[in-house]
């Protein structure tokens, strides 16, 4: 089973999974089913660049191509309200750190932000045993990690719009640390694979 977590370069897994002929059953923008008889992989990738690349791809789509204008309501008056993620991240709280339970929705009702990384995870690390994860798939590793887990040299181009830099691609200092706050739970996500000893040490503290 591939957790195709969206934003994380599963569509890249995906396709060379299928070029070599390897089939696999996925789950993306729906929780993955539970129970002992299966077996995980899990794409990932930071928060951060996984929040501004999402944004990116919806604001391309929506706004500057006018190919996905009415997908999702209301999707593309808020894309064009904040016009970009440090402006929506700055807004998830007030001066004074309460909620900002608007913002906080908007945030939510943009695509592939609303299904976060804890979207997927959260129930599925919550009932499944460590080594029911056959593998972690990094976007930032993802070439050595096809090799490692699947055999593969991949020859395909990774698709990102996170604009991926070191430290803070496309934020401000109160907006990565809003997003932070507010990306707690897929933090805690990472960090249990972590513990799980399913992404190496450098790789986390890169996150």
């Amino acid at each position: 089973m591939l957790v195709h977590i969206g934003k994380c370069g599963g569509s890249t897994l995906r396709q060379e999974l299928q070029n070599r002929g390897k089939d696999i059953r996925i789950a993306h923008i729906r929780q993955p089913p539970l129970g002992p008889q299966f077996r995980y992989y899990i794409t990932l990738r930071s928060p951060l660049r996984r929040a501004l690349s999402a944004f990116n791809w919806r604001r391309k789509l929506v706004l500057e191509e006018a190919s996905q204008p009415d997908r999702f309501p209301g999707e593309a008056q808020i894309l064009a309200h904040y016009g970009s993620l440090d402006a929506l991240a700055r807004a998830l709280y007030f001066e004074d750190g309460t909620d900002n339970a608007l913002a906080q929705g908007n945030f939510r009702s943009i695509h592939h932000l609303g299904e976060g990384i804890a979207f997927y995870l959260e129930p599925l690390l919550a009932a499944v045993q460590p080594d029911q994860i056959a593998g972690v798939l990094m976007q930032e590793t993802l070439d050595a990690d096809l090799q490692r887990l699947f055999g593969i040299q991949s020859s395909l181009r990774l698709n990102d719009n996170s604009q991926a830099a070191a430290g803070r691609p496309g934020l401000s200092a109160q907006g990565e640390a809003n997003l932070r706050r507010y990306l707690a739970p897929d933090y805690a996500c990472i960090r249990t694979l972590g513990a799980w000893r399913l992404i190496p040490p450098q790789v986390l503290q890169q996150l």
